[in-house]
């Protein structure tokens, strides 16, 4: 009780000063030029609320990930999550790359969770760049072995990319695999049934900028800014600098309409109705 006492008051402690500095200093930064706050738009939410939340993201990042919800359980595959809370998650696909260092450096300048949905054979060709998406505490998804197109596959065939799939995520984390995408975005029921048998949840997208063709960081950002919704899953890639330029737009444009950026296991903790 004492310690949480000490939480909240170091909370209120840190908004008053958050206020203070706005109202002191007014949209400027140490260069003068207009600054963007990097804090997500919570100040204006019950304190309890904000630090249950803030609890919830401690357990995430301790890998003590959030229960899905019986709807999402149930599903057999999904575009999006819950639509009645403003809440977003960005996910990535065909990592790991040599570069990946610098998705994380951008998601840990902004304290912004993320979910990685990685290749088996990216994996064991940049181990150390897949450790440190492991390492700092991202969720990790499969998103096959090889990258081929499962539904032309045999079932024996596809079964196989599952187990080396899950096989080389799991020689770099020992956290709970929970969500599946296949290639291309493409399944069956036997892709779904096959994943369901692994207890992977199959997750799609409803935003996608593109950004595998797109070379213009300020299209890719505008793209997804525009069309997030309450429960948007948005897809980005990996592997592109484009990406990377964009991604500090994207993450204070969604913050900008009032959106949270959470972890897709948290985005999924609540019913789909």
């Amino acid at each position: 009780m004492q310690v949480q006492m000490k939480f909240e008051r170091y909370i209120a402690t840190l908004i008053i000063a958050v206020l203070f500095s706005m109202l002191a200093f007014p949209g400027k930064s140490s260069v003068g030029q207009t600054a963007v706050s990097k804090l997500p738009p919570l100040l204006h939410r019950d304190l309890h609320d904000y630090l249950v939340e803030q609890e919830i993201r401690q357990q995430v990042r301790l890998n003590i990930l959030p229960q899905l919800s019986q709807s999402v359980m149930a599903a057999r595959f999904l575009r999006h999550g819950p639509e009645g809370k403003k809440r977003v998650s960005i996910t990535f696909d065909d990592g790991p790359f040599l570069f990946t260092e610098k998705y994380i450096s951008v998601l840990k300048e902004y304290d912004v969770d993320a979910a990685f949905f990685l290749i088996g054979v990216q994996i064991d060709k940049y181990p150390d760049e897949a450790k440190k998406i492991a390492e700092s505490g991202y969720e990790i998804g499969v998103h096959s072995y090889g990258h081929r197109q499962l539904t032309a596959m045999s079932r024996s065939s596809i079964e196989n990319d599952f187990e080396k799939s899950l096989s080389a995520v799991k020689r770099i984390t020992d956290s709970e695999i929970r969500f599946f995408r296949p290639p291309f975005g493409e399944f069956n029921d036997t892709v779904i049934d096959i994943a369901k048998k692994y207890n992977l949840t199959t997750v799609l997208w409803c935003v996608d900028p593109r950004d595998w063709q797109e070379t213009d960081p300020d299209v890719i950002a505008r793209h997804v800014i525009d069309r997030a919704t309450n429960g948007a899953i948005i897809l980005l890639h990996e592997g592109r600098e484009s990406g990377i330029e964009a991604l500090p737009q994207i993450i204070e444009g969604l913050w900008e309409r009032g959106f949270e950026i959470v972890s897709l296991s948290e985005l999924l903790s609540e019913e789909i109705v």
